[in-house]
């Protein structure tokens, strides 16, 4: 049986982080005040004061708002690029190979397409190779950007 604290709490939050994307998409979209307050009012349901709208408004435009969230992009967009390429670049090389096989087959063969093919196939399979030896880099990125992390909420920590 989960508590019922807990999950009131993650309610809470995750209302908090809604609001404050709201706040995020007023200040993307240059709402002045009376916009930002009817446009959060009708994604979120109901009003906000326009007190806690400023507060959020400061608390997301800090620089450790902003730092959080270039980082977070910067991992999850290179990554998701990286995937990308990769799943590309698989489904060109199983196109090529299936070309390849039904050209093989054929009892006039088509040398030059074959040879083509056959060097088509090797450049996909060199970006593949290439491609795989990037993700011990991502790896090593995404830990520099952990351990830096985890440097900077140290140091916030001993602030007072």
């Amino acid at each position: 049986m989960t508590n019922p604290l807990i999950k009131k709490r993650s309610r809470t939050d995750l209302k908090s982080k809604f609001l404050n994307e709201l706040v995020i998409d007023c200040l993307t979209f240059r709402l002045n005040e009376a916009e930002s307050l009817a446009y959060i009012k009708l994604r979120f349901g109901e009003p906000i004061s326009l007190g806690s709208y400023k507060r959020r408004r400061i608390i997301v435009n800090s620089d450790t708002s902003i730092q959080k969230w270039l980082n977070y992009f910067t991992r999850i967009g290179f990554v998701k690029h990286h995937k990308e390429i990769i799943d590309n670049a698989r489904v060109l090389l199983a196109d090529s190979n299936r070309r390849l096989i039904m050209e093989t087959s054929q009892e006039v063969r088509n040398e030059d397409r074959i040879f083509k093919l056959k060097a088509d196939i090797r450049e996909s399979l060199l970006l593949l190779s290439e491609l795989g030896l990037g993700t011990p880099i991502i790896a090593e990125i995404r830990a520099k950007l952990a351990k830096k992390e985890e440097a900077q909420s140290q140091n916030a920590q001993v602030v007072p």
